[in-house]
């Protein structure tokens, strides 16, 4: 019995340590950000703030990019609808998107080793923030 708890105790630190974010560096259509969630690679996060805030971060102190949108929403979301266009969603009010919008199809956005952020189905869209 005490392997058990010792188990628990080392999954519930891990959920501590994880935080609400994604942890991943991908996010495909139809998938959401919610409020406090991020893709992550290396370095960049890729953040949907709490004041509803789209965000992509180099080592969590310097922004390299943003939606613009802090305080235009509650409980906000970033989706990658199926047309390839990211928005930035309050409740069902769009606050921001990308105009990415080509027509229904399998898109992925990719938070990229290289600090750039983008959309691929063909590459529609980009924070245009690669770093050397």
């Amino acid at each position: 019995m005490s392997n058990m708890g010792g188990v628990f105790a080392l999954s519930f630190v891990l959920l501590l340590l994880l935080g609400n974010g994604v942890a991943e560096e991908m996010l495909f259509s139809g998938e959401s950000l919610n409020a406090g969630e991020f893709l992550e690679n290396g370095p960049y996060r890729f953040i949907m703030q709490t004041d509803c805030n789209l965000v992509l971060y180099m080592n969590q102190t310097r922004a390299l990019w943003s939606s613009r949108t802090d305080g235009r929403g509650t409980s906000c979301r970033a989706t990658l609808q199926n047309d390839g266009d990211l928005v930035v969603l309050s409740g069902t009010a769009a606050v921001w998107n990308s105009g990415t919008a080509r027509g229904s199809n399998n898109y992925r956005l990719i938070v990229q080793g290289d600090g750039n952020v983008v959309i691929y189905g063909a590459a529609l869209w980009a924070t245009n923030t690669v770093q050397s």
